[in-house]
């Protein structure tokens, strides 16, 4: 057996490992492969886990002690894969090598290949409620939730691979960066895995293992994931009538903070809630032709989903140029106190901002406007400076700002100063629109300026 041999760095003439024959490699993972193997005097065969670090004060050694120690002070509970026998020695070595013996059973992965949506819940509600309980009682925190570390055994969903396990009586083994799996890991535990919570980080990889095995894909997407995001959600791998609320469940579960995500107590609960929805027989059930829809409409779905997330980043635009022209305002509130912020009922502001291209493809999804006025005199007869400004989001996704400043009076007509910006335009919710913004706040404040001494020069005194 030259490549068993190898692999293990024996130079014994047969691959063995303490009393233990070693057949096939099952897994490899971390500084620890997984083998077939059988004892001696025994036809049964067991999944042996051995350790590949040899100096005991090595992480990854560490690491395996604290996995043994972990499940030798549980017992025998319902929902963990069980041990059979484990061995540590004081010295290891290539001839005394540290080993763990437990049931060769089937990963997640394999068991739910070609299970029904409803089979994926239950599995996972399962899962949930073992690592609940895990946490409840023994303060436990998995670290390394995902399809490859949750089993199937004889009919039960038993949780896996704790070398990675937070408890409160463990010593840390974080610090050197090793994390459980990219893409079921959050942003916290990349971030600071030493000092982060482990138990929301569960919710958060049991969310994602929930999401992979009910669409049969090989990896999550990173990060959260939105529940109307397009092409991602649970249906569009699976229509069922149900797998929109276990997108919402995942959205929550996947949240960016922490302290936002359900619990896992919770996660069990939505579970099983889900399988009493999923039991109810709905009056007209339209799962499968609205999948249908969506591949028949995908180009007018998309452009519809591509203008609400326009809508959603001007509006963020605007807010940001209310947030330039606040020192503006706040400048032409000190220079009369009768000063009307951002009125939105001013013809004239509306009219001179106002973009005619409403012909042809490229029509104006949303306008915003407002002015900023200093009105003075009697209101048939008021002299005035005015700053307006406004937005205007194109169908084809450009952003358009324009501006004005005059001094004058409105009713009568004419005006003592007058000024129009150009027309500016970037695409909406880039870097180049947030400068344009700037920009042309900065042109404002700079005819703002001029306009200001014309008014306070022409406003007519007090007789």
């Amino acid at each position: 057996m030259p490549v068993l041999l190898a692999s293990l760095g024996y130079m014994n003439s047969s691959a063995h490992v303490g009393p233990w024959t070693l057949h096939k490699r099952l897994g490899a993972g971390g500084n620890a492969k997984v083998w077939e193997a059988t004892r001696e005097g025994s036809g049964d065969r067991v999944a042996l886990k051995v350790i590949e670090a040899r100096r005991p004060t090595r992480e990854p050694y560490k690491r395996f002690v604290q996995e043994i120690t972990v499940l030798r002070s549980l017992g025998d509970p319902p929902g963990v894969l069980p041990v059979l026998d484990s061995y540590l020695p004081e010295k290891p070595s290539a001839d005394d090598r540290p080993w763990l013996a437990m049931p060769i059973a089937r990963t997640l992965s394999e068991a739910l290949a070609e299970a029904d949506l409803e089979t994926v819940v239950e599995t996972i509600a399962q899962i949930a409620a073992t690592l609940a309980r895990l946490a409840q009682e023994h303060q436990l925190g998995h670290r390394d939730i995902k399809p490859d570390n949750l089993y199937e055994l004889d009919g039960s969903w038993l949780v896996g691979d704790f070398g990675l396990v937070a408890a409160p009586d463990l010593e840390e083994l974080t610090r050197s960066g090793r994390i459980g799996a990219a893409h079921y890991t959050p942003y916290e535990m990349i971030e600071n895995p030493a000092n982060a919570d482990p138990h929301p980080a569960d919710v958060y990889a049991l969310a994602k293992t929930l999401w992979v095995l009910a669409t049969g894909q090989r990896y999550p997407p990173e990060g959260q994931q939105a529940a109307n995001t397009r092409g991602f959600g649970v249906g569009d791998f699976k229509p069922h009538r149900h797998a929109a609320a276990l997108d919402r469940l995942i959205e929550a579960a996947t949240r960016i903070h922490p302290e936002e995500r359900p619990s896992m107590i919770q996660m069990a609960r939505d579970m099983r809630s889900w399988q009493e929805l999923a039991e109810e027989t709905p009056a007209l059930d339209l799962s499968d032709a609205a999948a249908q829809l969506r591949k028949k409409l995908a180009i007018e779905l998309a452009a519809t989903e591509r203008s609400a997330s326009n809508k959603e980043e001007a509006f963020g635009a605007i807010r940001r140029l209310q947030e330039l022209t606040a020192p503006l305002n706040a400048e032409l509130r000190a220079l009369h106190p009768n000063t009307e912020i951002d009125a939105m009922d001013d013809k004239f502001t509306n009219n001179v901002l106002r973009t005619m291209t409403e012909t042809g493809a490229r029509e104006i999804e949303h306008r915003w406007s407002r002015c900023t006025r200093v009105p003075t005199g009697p209101e048939y007869s008021r002299y005035s400076l005015r700053m307006g400004r406004g937005i205007e989001l194109t169908s084809d996704g450009a952003l358009i700002f324009r501006a004005f400043v005059d001094v004058g009076r409105p009713s009568l007509g004419g005006n003592d100063f007058f000024w129009q910006s150009q027309e500016r335009e970037s695409p909406v919710g880039s870097i180049e629109a947030d400068r344009m913004l700037q920009e042309g706040v900065a042109e404002v404040g700079e005819q703002l300026r001029k306009a200001v001494e014309v008014f306070v020069e022409k406003v007519p005194g007090e007789s």
